[in-house]
């Protein structure tokens, strides 16, 4: 017959076994990843990296994940379609953060934060954006774009855009095809733009103005394609 301690023990050995096991069996909720969306159309190579710093090779129909940074090798172009139907185009030499993105049935909670860290970029916003423009916003190292239900383009030439064949003054460029947006310099000064307009942000983070669509502007000679497919017909 087992005693008091002995059934005490047994007890409270079977009590750990069984928080471990609750513990273990909660850890794949904490560490899920979240997928934001897939890889639809790669020309080239491309790479995404974890926040923990694992970094894998991305094909069509590969998932990216909330907290990746997506990298395009030079003379390469990827789409990616996220979850709320938004489209995101990289151009080449470009490294692009998601920073934070969320589908919720709540539009409040719905969210879609990115960093545009090298080169640039094109997208068209889908639910998120259609629901709450305050839930989509694009963040360079001199400004911010948000949108308000938009199809925007955005290079970072802060390093002049060699690749260009072209000297533009160093700074962020973008330009709005549909829709429009409102920038913010990383030094103040807030300026909106609509459709058919072209901006930029100097090297400084000063405040947006306004520059023509001409042979000067990157943008202008950016073959990066449009954000939808569907608009590539």
């Amino acid at each position: 017959m087992m005693n008091a301690g002995a059934r005490r023990k047994t007890v409270a050995g079977g009590l750990g076994a069984l928080l471990f096991a609750g513990i273990m069996g909660a850890l794949p909720a904490v560490y899920a990843v979240d997928k934001a969306g897939e890889v639809v159309t790669l020309t080239g190579k491309a790479q995404a990296a974890t926040s923990e710093g694992d970094i894998r090779n991305l094909q069509q129909g590969h998932p990216v994940n909330t907290g990746d940074t997506v990298v395009t090798a030079t003379n390469s172009f990827m789409r990616m379609k996220l979850s709320d139907g938004s489209f995101i185009v990289l151009r080449p030499s470009t490294r692009f953060q998601i920073e934070d993105y969320k589908l919720s049935d709540n539009a409040n909670e719905s969210r879609g934060f990115f960093n545009l860290l090298k080169g640039g970029f094109r997208a068209v916003t889908g639910l998120i954006g259609q629901r709450n423009h305050a839930g989509i916003r694009y963040r360079t190292a001199v400004a911010t774009i948000g949108i308000r239900g938009t199809d925007v383009e955005a290079i970072d030439c802060t390093d002049g855009c060699p690749d260009m064949g072209i000297k533009p003054k160093p700074g962020l460029y973008f330009k709005v095809h549909q829709g429009s947006i409102d920038v913010t310099g990383l030094q103040g000064g807030r300026l909106g733009f609509e459709q058919g307009m072209g901006g930029f942000v100097d090297q400084r983070g000063g405040p947006p103005t306004n520059v023509t669509l001409g042979s000067g502007n990157p943008v202008t000679h950016d073959p990066t394609p449009a954000a939808n497919p569907q608009d590539c017909q």
